[in-house]
């Protein structure tokens, strides 16, 4: 259990499927109003459709990206609130938690993240993996996220599985990860900046043996719904709360309208971090 003063009444949301700007918009706009005191700590699942590479805050997309690769394959590209580097968001779940220390939620960016990893792990333990908080390690690799483990990245059998960013203001924050079931790499890689061949082809060595989707250490094709029901309970476990199921407040949609147009906005171009 995180802890004992944790809040026990959070809400849990699955927004189903929608575009990688529609996706930002709406975990902004959640953050926005429970900073605000309007809604209590969240978990929210979704997807994306079409597939969307998320780049981070600080991340310069004309050096990393290969824009024309993605307009050719139908991959959006949407900056984070977050820092980190580049994610492509295809077969997976998505989680993201935004919470604060008045809830009892604990303050500072490694107590979060161990604490969010706490019910991740109790979630693939449901789906039959155990997995561990990955060591902090920091590497030159190209601009691929799970190419390198960080603050919140889970591994199993010495494979990261889930990779997650947060972002904070105060004692507020949005912490939102990946949980892929299966890791198209050949695409992945397309879509990223290389200066050669060769160097495109040892970051993909290098990431097949250091990343991996849920599908292949099962051996089996898992369920999209599978996967979000165990958030649901190991979230419940690991953090001794009661989910109450929910969608957004009309304020939140209102905010998350507002993002998409001003900010998130698909036909206003990309500044580089």
């Amino acid at each position: 259990m995180v802890q004992k003063a944790l809040q026990t009444k959070w809400r849990f949301i699955d927004t189903g499927i929608n575009d990688g700007f529609t996706n930002m918009a709406i975990d902004e706009a959640m953050f926005r109003v429970h900073e605000l005191d309007m809604t209590p700590p969240t978990l929210r699942v979704y997807e994306w459709e079409p597939a969307a590479l998320t780049v981070g805050y600080f991340q310069n997309i004309k050096k990393d990206i290969d824009e024309q690769k993605c307009l050719e394959n139908g991959i959006d590209i949407v900056r984070r609130a977050t820092g980190g580097r580049s994610v492509l968001h295809k077969d997976e779940v998505t989680y993201s938690v935004v919470a604060s220390g008045k809830c009892g939620f604990p303050y500072g960016v490694s107590k979060s993240y161990k604490a969010i990893s706490q019910g991740l792990i109790a979630a693939y333990k449901i789906l039959g993996l155990d997995v561990s908080l990955a060591p902090h390690r920091e590497d030159s690799a190209p601009a691929a996220c799970f190419n390198a483990a960080s603050f919140g990245d889970l591994t199993c059998r010495g494979r990261k599985v889930a990779g997650s960013a947060q972002y904070r203001r105060g004692d507020v924050l949005l912490q939102h990860g990946s949980l892929p079931i299966t890791l198209d790499v050949p695409l992945i890689f397309s879509v990223l900046n290389f200066s050669s061949s060769k160097r495109r082809e040892r970051a993909v060595a290098v990431f097949r043996k250091r990343a991996t989707g849920i599908t292949e250490l099962l051996g089996r094709k898992v369920d999209r719904q599978e996967m979000k029901e165990a958030l649901f309970q190991g979230f419940q476990d690991a953090f001794g709360i009661r989910f109450f199921e929910d969608t957004l407040s009309s304020y939140e949609e209102d905010v998350s309208r507002t993002l998409l147009e001003e900010k998130y906005n698909p036909t206003a171009p990309l500044k580089a971090g």
